[in-house]
């Protein structure tokens, strides 16, 4: 059996007793016990302190004297948050919960300064547990501590790096979301702030600056500039320049990192008193502008594609989160995305701009006036951040009165599909001049096609006054759309043959009744489709409007309306060709166009 303190200090067991005028040996072990206990209490590497219910120190180690930074005499019966006045009170507010339900606190974290190192707070994960007397009353809890400052640190700087590692994955992803440019920078600063950054700044020079220019003076365009919402709006009286203003930035920081193109990592509460040297123009307005944010940090890094510089970007944080030195090099690397995606969108525009160019160029502009019809047409680009298309569309007079009506849409985008365009319409044109029935040019325009390596689709139709007739072929192009005179309109919905330019193929034609008081209406994909409404759907609509409208200028109109260009959810993303045509008789045809 196991031998029994009693509270006499005896110790009682079945075996036997003590020996009368000897020392019991078992009440000499419990005090070797009580020793070893106390020295595994004073030296144990881990924080050990004793609470009374008034919160005063009863008992401390020598750990807990250390981390203090005082001697256990100078602890041993002080109350504790006085003692320790830089320790989070939450820290004084668990022991009191200990004392009061009697349930233990284990594994809870605390932050603050101690005496031992006022200026550096620490962290410790501490236990608290209640300590009772020989009847079970709660008299005082004993708290464990252990230091991991170190270790949250550490784990603070991977957090960090695996959040700026995400940042720059993500910035990266952002470089094909658009190349439409203002987007694009918008996305970028939406990214930044408040990500990385409580406020940012981009000015961006009128043409990329070549490696040795030094520009004189240096003028850049203020294109961004965002803060996070946390802080403090800017005074309306404060003298800011306005966007896309040029300035003169000889002198300041922004100008040099421009014509350095090395980084730079700023403390403003030094630069701001020296107010040339702040990132931003005019400098008294900056200065006013960072101290009204609050903003104490910043770095300024150059936008550079290869060897050329298109400007600067600006980081700026507040106290709360100074920049390091390591954030230079983030900042570098959002720098290089943010020029990438610069440089994408301005050579986006370039080719945009040119296939546009050549495009406009190559639809008609001298729709000749007829007899018998009354035209109206309509083109629009894809909205800005996609390319051009390859839509066209051609009103071709021909013997007897007749007339060609063709629609067409090269497959693809860009500088290439509108040459392709510009070379399917020339063709379609020389063999519309050899009065070819509409399914034979069809056949010999699938050659050519075939023959550019490229594909379309092609409407092409003629009208012919003397029977009030139109006869269609059709090569995998949407179908023609029909009014009738009566109000009531449907789709010319007959079989067809594939695009051009897949197989060597052989077409057939229909022929419908086109009497005075029709519209006939050829269109492209991207009147009646977009990502969210489905050509089935956008056919419906053109229908629609087609039966409510019969002004043919309105009804152009109207039919740019199916799809809201405004949405970015339902908006264009190709371009559209209408072509419209009006059967009258005994007066002169009318066209309108834009």
């Amino acid at each position: 059996m196991n031998p029994t303190p009693q509270p006499d200090g005896q110790v009682r067991s079945d075996i036997c007793g003590p020996r009368p005028g000897l020392p019991d040996p078992r009440a000499l072990a419990r005090w070797e016990e009580a020793l070893l206990c106390l020295r595994v209490f004073d030296t144990a590497p881990i924080i050990f302190a004793v609470f009374d219910r008034g919160l005063r120190y009863r008992a401390v180690n020598q750990a807990a004297a250390r981390a203090s930074g005082l001697s256990a005499e100078e602890m041993i019966g002080g109350y504790g948050p006085e003692v320790l006045p830089g320790i989070d009170p939450l820290g004084w507010e668990r022991p009191r919960r200990v004392l009061a339900t009697g349930e233990a606190i284990l594994d809870e974290e605390i932050i603050g300064a101690t005496p031992a190192d006022p200026s550096n707070p620490r962290i410790w994960r501490a236990s608290y547990y209640p300590l009772h007397d020989s009847t079970g009353a709660r008299i005082a809890v004993g708290v464990t501590a252990v230091d991991v400052t170190d270790e949250r640190r550490a784990q603070a700087e991977r957090d960090l790096v695996l959040r700026r590692l995400r940042l720059l994955s993500r910035a990266s992803g952002l470089l094909g979301a658009s190349l439409d440019l203002s987007a694009t920078l918008r996305e970028m600063v939406t990214l930044v702030v408040p990500e990385f950054a409580d406020a940012c700044e981009l000015y961006l020079a009128d043409e990329p600056c070549p490696p040795g220019a030094e520009p004189d003076p240096p003028l850049l365009r203020r294109a961004v500039w965002a803060h996070s919402p946390d802080l403090p709006r800017p005074s309306p009286d404060l003298p800011l320049p306005p966007p896309d203003t040029r300035s003169n930035l000889t002198g300041r920081q922004v100008g040099r990192v421009f014509l350095t193109r090395q980084p730079v990592r700023l403390d403003l509460d030094e630069r701001l008193p020296d107010a040339p040297d702040a990132p931003d123009a005019p400098a008294s307005s900056v200065a006013a502008l960072f101290r009204h944010s609050h903003l104490r940090s910043a770095i300024i890094v150059p936008l550079l594609v290869g060897p050329h510089c298109l400007g600067t970007v600006g980081f700026a944080v507040t106290a709360a989160r100074p920049y390091r030195e390591q954030d230079t090099q983030t900042a570098t690397e959002l720098g290089s995305r943010i020029a990438t995606a610069i440089a994408n969108a301005h050579a986006f525009d370039h080719q945009r701009t040119a296939a546009l160019t050549l495009q406009r160029a190559l639809l008609p502009r001298d729709i000749p006036t007829l007899d018998d019809l009354d035209l109206a047409w309509r083109y629009q680009p894809g909205t800005s951040g996609t390319e051009v298309g390859g839509d066209w569309f051609d009103v071709i007079p021909l013997p007897a009165g007749r007339v060609a009506l063709v629609i067409g849409d090269v497959m693809g985008r860009g500088l290439n599909a509108a040459a392709a365009m510009g070379q399917l319409r020339t063709a379609a044109r020389t063999l519309a001049r050899l009065d070819l029935p509409p399914a034979a040019l069809l056949t010999e325009l699938d050659a050519v096609t075939r023959s550019i390596d490229t594909i379309a689709s092609v409407a092409y139709v003629i009208q012919d006054p003397a029977t009030s007739t139109l006869t269609v072929a059709n090569g995998g192009h949407l179908p023609p759309a029909l009014r009738h005179p009566d109000g009531t309109a449907d789709l010319l919905d007959d079989p067809h043959g594939i695009i051009l330019g897949v197989t060597e193929q052989t077409f057939t034609e229909t022929r419908h009744r086109f009497p005075p008081g029709s519209t006939l209406a050829l269109y492209t994909d991207g009147l009646v489709e977009s990502p969210t409404v489905d050509i089935g759907e956008g056919c419906r609509r053109l229908l629609r409007i087609l039966t409510e409208t019969a002004d043919l200028p309105t009804t152009a109109d109207r039919l740019l309306t199916l799809l809201n260009r405004n949405d970015g959810n339902d908006g264009y993303d190709d371009d559209v060709t209408l072509l419209l045509a009006h059967a009258r008789r005994g007066r002169c045809g009318r066209f309108r166009g834009r």
